[in-house]
């Protein structure tokens, strides 16, 4: 189904004044209501209208076709027939302009409020508007109808791209072919960049007539289990865009492990198999969480030709030209010249489109704050830091208070001077510098300390700026392996966003797909999670000798000596001082010669 919104030039009191069928054999309610009465009654079958907001002299109205079946022209033409033949309404004062499944939705429920229209089920099941029941589809959908031409700049999107573009206009539908010649498999670090470039691709090939719809139908954050559930919808969003195009991403959705993903996969297929020559397919994942897409995409070339697409990069002034881009198809057009002031608080000379899509969900803040409040001292590209543990003393002052550990004190403070460094190099050189990771290795043997001062350095990670949250999260290895070990590991580094990762005993987590999975979160969250993985000096040696990627992403390693007598025996006097007792300095010297 295609659907249309357009305005005629007329009012209700014209309606009933130059009507030429008797109004109320439609309708008590109204000359809307009797309107779209007798426009349901008339109509031929796979074309459907109703008006939904009447203003002084202008009626807003809807009307939708199968495209499969008739085209706009005619469907168009029947409705203003019938319009001008029997209400002699002859203006339009709006011209029809295709909107989403979703929008028309919305009308139809207003002119049900306004009392303009009664429908049944069967009037919502027919024009295959189903998403008005509120059913849950178990998946995320989101409609868009993509404007004919755009402004964007190319000079950011990748060649590979750039060169298909051109070979779209090189080669339009030639005359008589069905089907599409080709489907898409675009790779980006993030959906928005990914649905941008869709979005290109589509003006391009509809205005190369390799498509007859504008409608981007965008099916996301994909249930594993949601082909069993009935009327999951999935297939009648694809049938319902006949000529247009269908967006698949496919990532896991949070709680699940791609390898879950099998019969989706499978189930997928069919439906390309089925639809190919019905819509355009475009299949995205994200570089570096690639979800179930080795599962679905070998098997699809044998029914269609996967053109592999990426995201782009571009240096400052291509980075410049896309935000002006985006601006300037946004409601703060007349800003758009602000993008080479607004890209200047971000730093570096490399830049993905994702990079600058993050920066322009920033846009509209910075804009009106310059433009129109001119109120505040509004720094976009400051770190936003939780403030914890206010009026308390500093983590780090406790962790100096702490008795003994000298020589991981030191290493404390080396690791502190390296970030200082390390963020001072970034900041002169941008996006163009890689940060070190700063995950550790906590070896020693039991109470010697080591999960208090991983606690203690989440506060000073906070405190120093090298973490925004300072959260502690804490796992023992055991916890992070096993069945469900994907989804356990991701989980925890979600906790500890901002934060660190406290893992006990790491040696435990023994399977090969717990160890890759959390080599590969720990690169995904290198800049916002600092992981600290605890135990025996010795095992925690073995540990790492299971895979070449550990030994590579663990920079710091810091063993824990046993404390020796004379600081146990401190320890002692301090738990006694903090616990309100006192004891005698005989007891004191019993205790330090069995330490001894």
């Amino acid at each position: 189904m295609r659907y249309y919104n357009f305005t005629l030039g007329t009012n209700g009191e014209q309606i009933k004044e130059k009507a030429k069928v008797n109004l109320k054999e439609y309708s008590y309610d109204g000359p809307i209501a009797a309107l779209n009465g007798y426009m349901g009654k008339n109509m031929e079958n796979n074309v459907y209208f109703f008006a939904y907001r009447e203003d002084e002299n202008t009626v807003d109205a809807a009307f939708s076709f199968n495209e499969q079946k008739m085209t706009f022209q005619d469907a168009y033409s029947h409705v203003l027939n019938l319009l001008s033949d029997d209400f002699c309404i002859n203006r339009v004062t709006a011209e029809p302009v295709e909107v989403t499944m979703y929008r028309y939705r919305d009308d139809l429920l207003e002119a049900r409020r306004r009392g303009y229209k009664y429908y049944s089920q069967g009037f919502v099941d027919v024009q295959n508007i189903w998403i008005q029941d509120g059913y849950s589809f178990h998946y995320d959908h989101e409609e868009r109808i993509i404007p004919d031409t755009s402004g964007h700049d190319q000079t950011i999107y990748d060649p590979g791209f750039a060169a298909e573009l051109a070979n779209i206009d090189a080669h339009s539908d030639a005359p008589g072919l069905k089907g599409n010649m080709v489907h898409y498999v675009i790779s980006a670090r993030s959906m928005e960049a990914a649905a941008d470039l869709a979005g290109r691709l589509m003006q391009r090939l509809y205005g190369s007539k390799r498509i007859s719809s504008r409608r981007m139908e965008m099916i996301s954050n994909i249930e594993p289990d949601f082909y069993k559930h009935k009327e999951n919808h999935f297939e009648d969003f694809i049938e319902n865009n006949y000529g247009g195009v269908v967006v698949i991403d496919l990532s896991e959705k949070f709680g699940y492990d791609p390898t879950d993903y099998v019969m989706t996969s499978r189930y997928i297929e069919r439906l390309v198999k089925k639809y190919r020559n019905h819509c355009l397919f475009v299949f995205t994942y994200n570089m570096d969480h690639p979800g179930f897409s080795y599962q679905l995409l070998p098997r699809l070339a044998k029914y269609v030709i996967p053109v592999v697409l990426r995201e782009g990069r571009g240096n400052r002034r291509a980075a410049v030209q896309y935000m002006r881009s985006l601006i300037g198809s946004s409601e703060y057009a007349q800003y758009a010249g602000q993008a080479g002031e607004f890209m200047k608080l971000f730093q570096g000379n490399d830049f993905s489109q994702t990079d600058v899509l993050d920066a322009y969900e920033r846009f509209e803040s910075w804009c009106i704050n310059k433009n129109i409040l001119k109120a505040y001292d509004y720094d976009i590209s400051g770190d936003f830091m939780l403030e914890r543990d206010k009026g308390e003393d500093s983590a780090y002052d406790k962790l100096n208070r702490l008795i003994g550990l000298d020589i991981v004190k030191k290493q404390i403070d080396s690791i502190i001077s390296t970030d200082i460094v390390d963020k001072e190099r970034k900041k002169r050189k941008g996006k163009d510098y890689q940060s070190g990771s700063m995950h550790m290795i906590f070896s020693g043997n039991p109470g010697s300390a080591k999960t208090t001062v991983a606690k203690l350095f989440a506060g000073i990670a906070k405190e120093r700026g090298i973490l925004k949250s300072g959260a502690f999260v804490e796992r023992g290895g055991m916890d992070l392996c096993g069945l469900g070990c994907v989804g356990a590991i991701r989980e925890a580094f979600l906790e500890a966003k901002g934060g660190v990762l406290f893992i006990d005993e790491a040696y435990s987590m023994a399977s090969d797909t717990a160890v890759a999975v959390l080599i590969q979160e720990m690169e995904n969250h290198r800049d916002e999670v600092i992981v600290i993985m605890a135990g025996y000096n010795d095992r925690m040696k073995d540990f790492i000798k299971i895979n070449e990627g550990l030994k590579s992403r663990i920079p710091h390693w810091i063993d824990f000596p046993d404390y020796t007598a004379d600081e146990l025996t401190d320890i002692f006097r301090l738990m006694i001082s903090e616990r309100g007792f006192s004891v005698t300095d005989d007891v004191v010297k019993d205790i330090y010669r069995k330490l001894r």
